[in-house]
């Protein structure tokens, strides 16, 4: 049985969400992910947007075959099942994974494998990552 070891990194998700405004034409950014975690004294939803995860990187020959293949820092990712993760993840939109739950470029991972549901048992999702390259 496999699970998740070492979940102390923070990350965020964001899934490409494309708008349409009038006069300045079409625009794509990235949503974050917010899932509901709890309900305050009042009854409001209380979500988070950061997620901990066990982020680990590739060494070794496997570094230095996907480096040969033009993949950028790689990592392995595992972490506790969320649908809401999950079902971006393996969605038709584009989902960036902030490492350390930093917004921005120099922290932005792209999929470079597709999510899996470990045995389909809804404990643990696994997937491979990689640096997204802004040009």
């Amino acid at each position: 049985m496999q699970t998740v070891n070492q979940a102390r990194t923070l990350v965020k998700f964001g899934v490409q969400k494309t708008n349409y405004v009038s006069g300045q034409g079409v625009t794509t950014d990235y949503e974050i992910i917010k899932v509901k975690i709890g309900e305050d004294e009042d009854g409001k939803d209380i979500e988070t947007s950061c997620f901990y995860v066990e982020w680990l990187n590739a060494y070794g020959s496997v570094a230095i075959q996907q480096q040969a293949e033009g993949v950028l820092r790689p990592a392995r990712v595992r972490m506790k099942y969320v649908k809401a993760v999950y079902d971006a993840l393996i969605g038709d939109k584009p989902v960036i994974v902030y490492l350390r739950g930093i917004v921005d470029d120099a922290h932005a991972f792209i999929l470079a494998s597709a999510a899996d549901n470990y045995l389909n048992e809804n404990q643990m999702i696994e997937f491979a990552v990689k640096k997204r390259e802004v040009r």
